[in-house]
């Protein structure tokens, strides 16, 4: 529920501009239109009369259009453009109905023009709303699609170098172990095989569950482990309801393989649900990082915060929350689950 209301409000912040924009061209395309059918004099007066009505049915659609979206999304291609048709053309009608109320009750017009006036203008106002509605429909298609495949691509480059850089790491650790335990660089090259695997199996997809994660990392940490001996000590802390949360293929381990690099001889994982929003954290016993974060390119977390940026924006981030000891690296990012 608290997710559900946290999108909500999300979606209703990114598109108060588009809305803004769309109710006062309309206003001013409306009161251009009256005022060159009657009188140029009362185009002042349209643009008033115009602008309440369109901010009433702006309004409207503003509130209701993430539930209609995400109610429409549920249902096939036909149904859902005629749910989207059918709800716009009612809620373009209520807006006007509310707007006209307003203006009859200010003295705008006499409450005998009401009814005349909007059953006049019923039939254009519902075309011109479906009109609209398709057209917008069409448009946030082709800029959904065009936003995605912008998105797979930096994914697919970022990945790419992501790979390699955590292979390379893995089989040094296993040649360092070779000469010392060999039953225990063949434990690591198993282990190593199954975090390929998964790679592999990660190739295609942009968010994986936590879950297959929290796997991933305690291999590598194992793997690790072997090397470093009780040098290195972890803990992971995932509470189940979590597990299914969506999080980017390699991207706890990338926090882990951070901490276990240029961290202390202590790791603890955690993961948190924060008012909705999914907060994994890897605190280990190192010194810290500098006061000013900033991350050269090819760094570990420097891809890792280009890939939250591909796949969510700024409702995704890559933190450094302040401790008494040791460092802190937390990923803050939507509670999305399948």
């Amino acid at each position: 529920m608290i997710a559900a209301t946290l999108m909500y409000r999300d979606q209703l912040r990114s598109t108060w501009k588009r809305t803004l924009f769309i109710t006062v061209s309309v206003a001013v395309t409306s009161a251009t239109i009256i005022s060159s059918n009657t009188n140029w004099g009362n185009f002042p007066r349209q643009i008033a009369f115009q602008m309440l009505i369109s901010t009433c049915v702006g309004s409207l659609f503003w509130i209701t259009g993430p539930l209609v979206k995400s109610y429409g999304g549920q249902l096939r291609p036909a149904p859902r453009w005629a749910w989207r048709i059918i709800i716009s053309a009612v809620i373009l009608n209520l807006g006007v109905l509310i707007g006209m109320t307003i203006l009859a009750v200010a003295g705008a017009f006499p409450w005998s023009y009401y009814w005349p006036i909007f059953w006049s203008s019923v039939v254009p106002t519902t075309i011109f709303g479906v009109i609209c509605t398709i057209a917008f429909v069409l448009y946030e298609t082709l800029q959904y699609r065009v936003q995605y495949e912008t998105a797979q691509a930096r994914l697919s480059s970022l990945e790419s170098r992501l790979r390699p850089h955590f292979l390379f790491n893995t089989l040094n650790s296993i040649m360092a172990l070779i000469p010392e335990d060999p039953e225990a660089a063949e434990r690591m090259t198993e282990r190593l095989a199954a975090l390929l695997r998964y790679s592999l199996d990660a190739t295609e997809q942009s968010t994986v569950r936590l879950e297959q994660e929290v796997k991933v990392a305690t291999d590598y940490l194992e793997i690790e482990k072997t090397r470093f001996g009780d040098r290195l000590q972890y803990s992971i802390d995932v509470p189940q309801q979590l597990l299914r949360a969506e999080v980017p293929p390699f991207s706890l381990q990338t926090l882990v393989e951070n901490s276990v690099k240029y961290g202390g001889g202590e790791i603890r994982v955690t993961a948190r649900n924060g008012n909705g929003r999914l907060l994994l954290r890897v605190w280990d016993s190192g010194q810290g990082f500098p006061a000013k974060h900033d991350l050269p390119a090819g760094h570990g977390l420097r891809n890792l915060k280009d890939r939250l940026d591909a796949l969510w924006g700024s409702k995704a981030a890559v933190e450094f929350p302040s401790e008494d000891s040791g460092t802190t690296v937390q990923l803050s990012l939507p509670a999305v689950t399948p």
